[in-house]
């Protein structure tokens, strides 16, 4: 029996925790015990004290904001956690070399990977599902982030990567060595619910108040500055004066809110603009909608772009880290350099325009299948302990 131990910051509506969730919840119980971490708080709370057979601990220091008193106080907590869980794996009776600890995200990451070094976890996995640094960034914050993944780049021994993308820039970085364990493992979903949806799009359009001849953008994602939605809001004041009948839906929400109201009410958008807040009905909404957009200045992969492709939509958002990997310019979308409004609007027109899908895409989306994703994990856990 090998006990996985899951750290992740606060559960909100984002691809490292829903996949985080998936992950504990779809492990082989017959191989593997399932322990998740979390800092309480989030939208996603109640789906993970839901799920059978897994220990759930919340730790309140686990906050993504930097605080370094809070985030001293949460690796003594994670690391007298981890060793409970140790404990009781081996009075269990269990190999006590055959216990994991997995972090997800870039501030649990770096906390929950120091904690388990001091906890003397055997085996510690770092999921990237992107990075707190990145361009735009003052020298020395970035300079701090990159550091902070060097140092438990130390205590790490297997990495796992969203995208190649990410691979390769750890490894530029110095943040993934030779001896490190590497491996590619898609952010998985369900991705027959994408088809099923499809028959409820007139439905969902109703509900929203939406016309057939409405031209529906949506963008999934949080408000915050990772997603860069003004400069979204923004290129949408230029596609409205070009598409009279074109209408974008904001599926999130976050600290940003303010910010994206603004700019609504600068561009003279209030009816053409709406904020649905957080919604768990994603695949209805991609099914309501025409085009799927999203204005990241970083990514990991993001999950919405996947989803558009299964969802068989359009997808036009910025050519960053692991989404030219995912979306192939012209053929199932448009790609265009960050914080450049004016690009994204004419992409924004053009997918409302030509529609392009790929007929490859049903083989391609393979590797995102959920299930793929877990057995991938599982192979990787039992290869580190053998």
């Amino acid at each position: 029996m090998i006990t996985v131990a899951h750290v992740i910051t606060k559960l909100e509506l984002g691809g490292a925790q829903e996949n985080t969730l998936y992950t504990c919840k779809h492990l082989d119980r017959k191989r593997f015990r399932v322990a998740l971490i979390y800092g309480p708080g989030g939208i996603l709370d109640e789906d993970a004290h839901a799920m059978a057979d897994t220990r759930i601990v919340e730790v309140d220091g686990l906050e993504r904001a930097v605080n370094p008193r809070a985030d001293a106080d949460a690796i003594i907590d994670l690391s007298d956690h981890f060793r409970a869980l140790h404990l009781e794996h081996q009075r269990l009776g269990f190999d006590p070399r055959r216990f994991i600890v997995h972090t997800h995200s870039s501030k649990a990451g770096v906390l929950g990977r120091l904690a388990a070094k001091a906890a003397g976890a055997p085996r510690i996995v770092h999921s990237i599902h992107g990075f707190g640094f990145h361009a735009g960034q003052s020298r020395l914050k970035f300079n701090v982030f990159v550091g902070a993944e060097r140092l438990a780049a130390k205590c790490t021994h297997a990495f796992i990567g969203v995208s190649r993308a990410n691979l390769a820039e750890a490894r530029a970085r110095g943040i993934i060595k030779s001896h490190h364990d590497v491996s590619l493992v898609r952010s998985g979903m369900d991705l027959d619910v994408f088809t099923r949806a499809a028959s409820k799009r007139r439905a969902t359009r109703d509900a929203l108040g939406l016309t057939p001849e409405d031209e529906v953008l949506l963008c999934i994602g949080n408000f915050k500055p990772q997603k860069d939605p003004v400069t979204l809001v923004t290129a949408m004041g230029q596609l409205a004066r070009k598409r009279p009948r074109a209408v974008l839906l904001f599926a999130g929400d976050g600290g940003l809110r303010s910010d994206v109201e603004s700019a609504i009410r600068l561009h003279g958008l209030q009816d053409r603009v709406r904020l649905l807040g957080w919604r768990r009905d994603i695949p209805e909404l991609l099914a309501a909608s025409d085009v799927v957009v999203l204005s990241s200045i970083f990514e990991g992969l993001p999950r919405s772009a996947v989803q558009a492709v299964a969802a068989r939509r359009p997808f036009v958002g910025t050519r960053v880290d692991g989404t030219p990997e995912i979306i192939r310019d012209g053929k199932n979308g448009y790609l265009v350099e960050p914080r450049d409004p004016d690009a994204l609007a004419q992409a924004m027109a053009k997918a409302l325009l030509v529609r392009p899908i790929d007929p490859e895409d049903v083989d391609r989306l393979a590797d995102w299948d959920a299930d793929v994703m877990v057995r991938q994990q599982e192979a990787i856990y039992t290869r580190l302990v053998a």
